[in-house]
């Protein structure tokens, strides 16, 4: 189905959800005899207007949202002198009106749950693709290809029940962790249970986590040009079916298959635009770029427990060297760790902010790693500057003149400024052999170099620049009573109304970055990829949305329904309306700051969508 198709179905989502949003207000007021003046499905101006009876309806120019305007919802606006201005009806009734949108969307989530149930759905795989290394799940023994069943005694039924789990309590909170492990005879699975599992919130980690990632498709989502794996004629969205007539599950398993087949050249059946192709790739015929330096090593983790800790690294600091060895690569700082030996030091020497910082770091034995450690993970640094570390003296970057320490400004024929390391092999790769002009940073100076890439012969075929596909999804059991499902249905509603709350909450006490907030466009944006998984995926995803919907409404803050019904307790304490004026500014300050949230969100949502195309 065409993204045209898919929009479609996303716009008639989100109006249902609006609608009935509002329908809840308009029900309630009538139901009350209140003089219900507009009732309107988008802002702006009206594109489609009509009256019938006392009540002007409308379809108007930007659906975000709508809105139901009763007459007289305060004694001096216009209608506050009639009988049926809605002022006049007692608080419990206004409370209601007000409410009334909220509780309607709770209802169509339940309902929407329920549907996707019964039609069956898809949803991302509780299989554990990957264990970050000093993390939590991997100090307890979680692994890869494990199938978490329950957390805290409770059944998961996809990866997003465990990242809910999980982000919904606050960090540090102790967790059970029910797997299954798959038999390596291939028999029955083996039942285990992890217990005090307490989740953890790193520095850049926009909640809290455990350190599980899911399992990916074996597709190829994208890959840098002129790997190895693009000589062999791999795509990008190949689809890995089988490696030497062995079925290919999760992408995680495609390196562990290429790197245990035995030598020489390998098969490949890959799907290819709905096609079955194979391919015989001799990793003799393939060359692998080598430009002669290595990227500055990045600080990727800090282990809350290791000894890096302790001595202040962080997350991000790039290491330009160690024990006095400037511009080390990954192999010289474990070797340096591990001549320290259990007890020993180290010192680095370490970038951060612009700044140049020396710490001694003790070296330690601890958790399950068979070595003495400080307890980092490094790799190249995700973020820009694009910097260089260690460069090879006879390679072709030294012959140019680049130096370690040296800032990649720009390259290429465009002079492209690199955001990654990715960046720079890619315009290497595109330039097929010929030289490609690079500028560097040097201090204050500014250098231009030509390069050739060398190209070296693989010893054995890997995907060397390729990254992984989408989320792996699974069906779940279809229900087809209709009773168990609304039962389903229930349970999901009020599950994700105290996530949602629980999220909100962490979010005010800044245990939840603002990063996870999304808007309409990630609305959009997660719609078209989740509508690819079906009709029962995609309704079941706009249930949460709804009550995603039905919590934001009802938070006690203007202009949302949750701010009238407050207003509406203080009126009735205070024992009649608040002032017209102070009204007035309190709701048009709480739609400016509205609108100020929505432009930042937007922003957020489109950056986010920006980089994740670069």
């Amino acid at each position: 189905m065409s993204n045209v198709l898919y929009a479609v179905e996303i716009a008639i989502a989100l109006g249902l959800i609006i609608f009935v949003h509002e329908l809840g207000h308009f029900a309630a007021a009538k139901a009350f005899g209140v003089w219900v003046r507009r009732f309107a499905i988008g802002f702006g101006p009206a594109l489609l207007s009509w009256k019938r009876g006392e009540t002007e309806y409308s379809l108007r120019a930007f659906p975000l949202g709508g809105f139901v305007e009763p007459m007289g919802e305060h004694p001096d606006t216009e209608g506050g002198d009639d009988p049926r201005a809605l002022w006049r009806r007692p608080a419990w009734q206004r409370a209601t009106v007000f409410a009334a949108g909220v509780v309607l969307n709770g209802v169509l989530a339940t309902i929407f749950f329920t549907v996707a149930s019964l039609i069956g759905l898809n949803a991302s795989s509780p299989v554990v693709g990957d264990v970050v290394r000093m993390l939590p799940a991997h100090a307890a023994g979680i692994q890869a290809g494990d199938r978490i069943v329950a957390i805290n005694g409770e059944p998961i039924q996809s990866f997003e029940d465990i990242m809910s789990a999980v982000v919904s309590e606050d960090a540090g909170t102790a967790f059970d962790v029910t797997v299954d492990r798959p038999d390596a005879e291939g028999g029955e699975p083996e039942r285990l249970t992890f217990k005090d599992i307490r989740s953890r919130r790193g520095t850049g980690d926009p909640a809290p986590r455990l350190g599980i990632e899911p399992a990916l498709e074996p597709v190829i989502y994208a890959m840098i040009p002129g790997v190895p794996e693009e000589q062999a004629g791999l795509k990008a969205g190949d689809r890995i079916l089988e490696i030497n007539r062995a079925p290919v599950l999760r992408f995680r398993e495609i390196d562990k298959m290429l790197d245990d087949a035995p030598e020489g050249p390998v098969t490949l059946a890959v799907e290819r635009e709905g096609k079955r192709l194979e391919l015989t790739i001799d990793p003799a015929t393939l060359k692998l770029i080598e430009l002669g330096l290595q990227p500055l090593i990045a600080v990727g983790g800090v282990d809350d427990q290791g000894p890096a800790h302790k001595a202040g690294v962080q997350t991000g600091d790039r290491i330009a060297g160690i024990d006095g060895q400037p511009w080390p690569t990954v192999e010289r700082l474990v070797e340096a760790i591990k001549a320290a030996g259990d007890g020993g030091k180290v010192r680095l020497s370490l970038l951060r902010d612009g700044e140049t910082l020396d710490v001694t770091s003790g070296v330690a034995l601890y958790g399950d790693h068979p070595d003495p450690r400080i307890g980092i993970t490094m790799g190249p640094s995700p973020a820009p500057p694009v910097r260089v570390g260690w460069v090879d003296p006879d390679g072709p970057a030294a012959k140019v003149g680049i130096r370690p320490g040296d800032t990649i400004l720009n390259v290429g024929p465009k002079a492209t400024e690199p955001g990654t390391w990715d960046d720079v092999y890619a315009a290497f790769g595109s330039a097929k052999g010929k030289p490609v002009s690079l500028r560097v940073g040097r201090g204050t100076a500014k250098l231009t170099a030509t390069l050739t890439a060398a190209l070296v012969p693989v010893e054995k075929f890997r995907l060397y620049g390729s990254k992984p596909g989408p989320v792996l999804y699974e069906p779940l059991p279809r229900i087809y009573n209709p009773l168990k499902a609304a039962g389903r249905g229930f349970k999901r509603t009020w599950l994700w109304l105290g996530r949602v709350y629980a999220n909100i909450l962490q979010l005010l006490k800044g245990e939840v970055s603002t990063e996870s907030v999304g808007g309409p466009v990630l609305i959009v944006q997660a719609s078209l990829g989740i509508a690819e998984r079906g009709i029962g995926t995609f309704i079941e995803f706009w249930g949460f949305l709804s009550v995603c919907i039905a919590v934001f409404n009802f938070l006690p803050v203007p202009p949302f329904d949750g701010g009238h019904v407050l207003f509406v307790i203080i009126e009735k304490i205070k024992g009649g309306p608040v002032g017209l004026k102070v009204r007035t500014w309190i709701w048009g300050a709480g739609w400016a700051a509205v609108g100020v949230l929505f432009i930042l969100i937007t922003y957020q949502d489109v950056a986010r969508w920006w980089v994740t195309r670069m």
